[in-house]
């Protein structure tokens, strides 16, 4: 059994990213655990004279949190959901990337499947990017990003976004793998390249890579990096009806144009396919 955790806000895009989970793992035995986590915004925290207001202000956000999550299994009870899923729900208190981690070290996860944006006019719950936060400094887990108003379609095509200049390691490659066997995708390999010849090394990865992947279907495409890493991918993503875009999120130099925050922050909020991004191994 799968074991997702989805963080909400109780915004409509975070719904519809437990509403696309339901759908995506509709055939796959799953435990869902949906989680809020809230905390008091800076501003409040400045404006907050005494600890006892300060207690005061937490467990208004604990009651809020508290309703909001009765209110989102009532709706999934009212939801036609597989008899192989099971949900959870769970409030916790602090800064929402802590508040991941915490639970990704108590609980093994299979991946966390969350929103690109939350609700606006929940800042104390919801300080700033995010998704883009999450993607950027949880390495413990896989993140499917679920861009707003994405609606569940067959998964046939899952783009691997690499360059072949490191090393791969199972457990960076399985996610991608697992969900390729979940929908009977293909893996559309993708090299983005300055120079059109693969060196020595490139050679090696490219053929280790292959060897993972040599139980499911999979191509490899070579494009040329024109304009910008984000238009060459888009380009590829609607050329060959991309369902699912993938990468390896290396911390230091791997694939540096590509994951370097600004185009993982556009990537994040302008994708409209979800984006699985996968700690690096290292």
């Amino acid at each position: 059994m799968k074991r997702i955790l989805i963080p909400t806000d109780f915004s409509d895009n975070s719904w519809n990213a437990i509403v696309y989970a339901f759908n995506f793992f509709e055939n796959t035995p799953c435990e869902f655990h949906i989680v809020n986590a809230y905390d008091l915004a800076a501003t409040q925290l400045l404006t907050t004279i005494s600890s006892q207001k300060i207690g005061q202000q937490y467990e208004l956000l604990r009651s809020a949190s508290k309703k909001g999550s009765d209110m989102i299994m009532e709706d999934i009870e009212n939801s036609k959901t597989s008899m192989l899923h099971s949900f959870k729900t769970i409030s916790r208190s602090g800064e929402l990337v802590e508040v991941l981690q915490n639970l990704v070290q108590e609980n093994h996860y299979d991946l966390i499947l969350m929103a690109t944006k939350g609700a606006t006019g929940a800042k104390e719950i919801f300080m700033g990017s995010n998704t883009h936060k999450v993607v950027q400094y949880l390495d413990s887990c896989p993140v499917l990003v679920i861009p707003e108003e994405c609606i569940f379609y067959k998964i046939s095509n899952i783009a691997f976004a690499t360059n072949f200049e490191r090393m791969y390691f199972k457990s960076e490659i399985n996610p991608i793998k697992d969900l390729a066997k979940i929908h009977d995708a293909t893996i559309q390999m993708i090299q983005v390249y300055e120079e059109p010849k693969l060196s020595e090394m490139q050679s090696f990865n490219s053929s280790t890579l292959e060897h993972y992947f040599s139980n499911r279907k999979h191509d490899f495409h070579v494009i040329e990096d024109f304009s910008t890493v984000e238009n060459a991918i888009q380009a590829f993503i609607e050329e060959l009806e991309i369902d699912v875009l993938a990468m390896i999120n290396y911390p230091h130099g791997f694939i540096k144009r590509l994951l370097r925050e600004p185009v993982i922050k556009k990537i994040t909020f302008h994708t409209v396919i979800p984006f699985l991004v996968i700690p690096a191994d290292t």
